[in-house]
């Protein structure tokens, strides 16, 4: 009895030392198990993290890439290549930047009236009764034509009214039967193969506006334009418009300007100091900035960016961009510009913008 109380006590030691071994075992087993899964998603996030930079790294390169045939694209668009026959059309001609002088500049807004030297008012010898009228308002006559017959009321022998001078009937102030006398005129007769600007000019440009003075007169709504020389400024200010008048006599033998239409009138006062210039049309806008075009190649014109300065009726001060000398496109800028525009709206047009 004794003997199998011990035994039975051996075997309980034995099994519950087999069973707190196999636990620990399978203790440490899990927790390898889980520093290994640590491990492999370590290693699996590192190399995944590479593969991002990689990635990152080669988007990188290829947006770099397209940025940069991008801006050689623009480069492209920029330089503006014709045909001879476009460059004909186009009207481009060349010149050099010099040096010159930028003078102070002065725009008066004016009008062409008569010559009122050359206007001729014909008024009858004697008061009488209209036998006859030869001549109508807008008609061109001639000196000594005779214009109208009057029956005198003195004498009762009719008479002959002839033309003084040589222009345009634009008054006429009789009619046949009609009673007219010698204190009237019956018709105002213009000489227009001259005429008079009448220019405005107020109190601030008073001193500025002198006798001898070139004046640059374009009309307002032709576009023609011409030259011509101050010869009379008022003396005292108009108290309806307030300002004073300054006189310009053009010739006028085509009746290209004509009495009653407005003028704008450009007037060099000083000259500046002398610096870089070119001819006032070369100089364009373009993305916000000033350019003058300048030849690359045959047919070819590249915008160059300049800083201007002061600007008078035919040049304008370059102040930076341009050297004495360099060969630039003084007439037909606008056209070329114009190509460069036209030619970026068709491409934003193809990408779908």
């Amino acid at each position: 009895m004794y003997n199998k109380s011990v035994v039975l006590l051996v075997a309980l030691f034995l099994l519950w030392s087999v069973s707190d071994v196999l636990a620990q075992d399978s203790h440490d087993g899990h927790e390898h198990g889980n520093e290994q899964e640590v491990q492999d998603e370590h290693a699996d996030c590192d190399h995944g993290h590479e593969q991002l930079e990689e990635s990152d790294l080669h988007d990188d390169h290829s947006e770099s890439d397209d940025h940069d045939d991008h801006s050689d694209h623009e480069g492209d668009e920029l330089t503006v290549e014709l045909t001879p026959d476009a460059v004909k059309l186009a009207g481009i001609t060349f010149s050099k930047v010099k040096h010159g002088r930028i003078g102070r500049t002065v725009e008066l807004p004016g009008e062409i009236g008569f010559n009122e030297d050359r206007l001729a008012h014909i008024v009858p010898r004697f008061a009488g009764i209209v036998l006859r009228v030869n001549c109508r308002v807008g008609d061109y006559i001639e000196k000594g034509m005779v214009v109208a017959v009057v029956e005198s009321n003195e004498s009762m022998n009719s008479y002959s009214i002839t033309a003084p001078i040589s222009g345009w009937v634009i008054e006429r102030h009789l009619t046949l039967g009609e009673f007219v006398s010698e204190e009237n005129s019956i018709f105002v007769i213009a000489d227009l193969s001259t005429v008079w600007v009448n220019l405005a000019v107020y109190p601030k440009d008073a001193n500025r506006i002198k006798k001898g003075k070139t004046a640059i007169i374009k009309s307002i709504g032709t576009g023609s334009t011409t030259t011509g020389t101050i010869e009379y400024v008022t003396p005292i200010i108009d108290p309806r418009t307030r300002s004073l008048t300054a006189r310009i006599t053009l010739p006028n033998p085509d009746n290209v300007w004509r009495p009653g239409s407005f003028v704008q009138a450009t007037i060099t006062t000083e000259a500046g100091r002398e610096s870089l210039v070119v001819e006032k049309n070369a100089v364009q806008y373009l993305d916000g900035e000033s350019v003058v075009f300048v030849a690359d190649g045959p047919n070819k014109f590249r915008p160059v960016v300049v800083v201007t300065g002061d600007i008078d009726a035919n040049y304008t001060q370059i102040t930076m961009g341009l050297n004495e000398g360099t060969k630039y496109v003084s007439t037909g800028a606008f056209e070329l510009k114009a190509k460069i525009v036209t030619s970026n709206l068709d491409a934003h047009a193809g990408h779908g913008h």
